[in-house]
């Protein structure tokens, strides 16, 4: 029997998110790279958290992991509220929201605020799926003000159901990926970047030339200067910094997640521990595959 993740203690990578200008195009995207995808979700948002359930126009389709996910992000109804969604693909296409999960909201938005931001809490909602019907997913999040952390769509979220949202069903993917490693984001200005993201998840960063490296309870950040970023990624094309431009999944078999890439045509490099895939051929971000030790 599979089990559901453990939740862990302290702050971690929970997940990221990629805007799509179509949603449906870069969900084959994912299924060809050896994702298997969540069903369509559509966002939803009570007014207050007494409110009903009010839908929005966006939805998502996820590749749950043991540890993290992908989220794939688009507009489905524009008649809606798209919450900001076409004025950042207006940017670019590709990795916009960077969570951190946590245990307790309470908590991390009081250390938040004692640190120098202000952090505002919007209570998430959207159903999904289940083998007997479906459910509304709960979530918290706790998202400074986009000023002081312009790097993307930054916040922390307690999942209230994470049942829910990592059901085994969707935890078994062809290529093997088993956990969200890291995610990159190229900055102007390292040091400063760094300063601020020691202050938001309460943990200092690994200094090495071009980078600075956050390793959480599970997942890491990584700051890099736009020279680091090219040559780790040189196929990502830079729109405007701060820009978020990669993840690295962690795979069981990287053989077979090769197999898979090359039975559905995906073209993909070698890199250092593993393989690379062009955003052009991952919704606009750049992907690699690493092998678990």
């Amino acid at each position: 029997m599979q089990l559901l993740p453990a939740l862990p203690t302290g702050v971690n990578l929970d997940h990221v998110g990629l805007f799509a200008d179509d949603l449906s195009h870069t969900a084959r995207q994912y299924e060809a790279l050896g994702f298997l995808l969540t069903p369509q979700s559509q966002h939803s948002r009570p007014p207050t958290p007494d409110a009903p359930i009010s839908l929005r126009g966006t939805a998502n389709r996820c590749a749950m992991l043991q540890q993290g996910y992908i989220e794939l992000l688009g507009v489905v109804d524009p008649g809606l509220d798209t919450l900001g969604v076409p004025e950042a693909l207006a940017r670019y296409e590709g990795l916009h929201i960077l969570a951190f999960g946590l245990r307790d909201a309470d908590t991390e938005q009081a250390r938040l605020k004692a640190t120098g931001f202000e952090p505002g809490r919007t209570i998430l909602e959207r159903r999904v799926d289940l083998p007997d019907g479906s459910d509304v997913a709960r979530f918290i999040q706790v998202r400074p003000d986009a000023s002081q952390l312009p790097e993307g769509r930054v916040f922390m979220l307690q999942h209230e159901t994470p049942e829910l949202v990592w059901q085994p069903r969707y935890l078994t993917h062809p290529n093997t990926a088993i956990a969200l490693a890291e995610t990159t984001v190229a900055v102007s200005n390292l040091d400063e970047a760094a300063a601020r993201y020691e202050r938001f998840l309460g943990c200092a960063a690994q200094a090495g030339p071009g980078y600075r490296l956050f390793t959480l309870t599970h997942g890491a950040l990584r700051l890099v200067t736009p020279e680091y970023l090219h040559a780790v990624a040189p196929d990502a094309r830079v729109p405007a910094l701060p820009f978020p431009a990669a993840c690295t999944v962690t795979v069981a078999s990287l053989e077979r997640a090769v197999t898979h890439l090359n039975a559905h045509a995906v073209p993909f490099q070698s890199c250092p521990g593993g393989i690379r895939i062009a955003p052009k051929n991952a919704g606009g971000m750049t992907l690699v595959f690493q092998e678990s030790i």
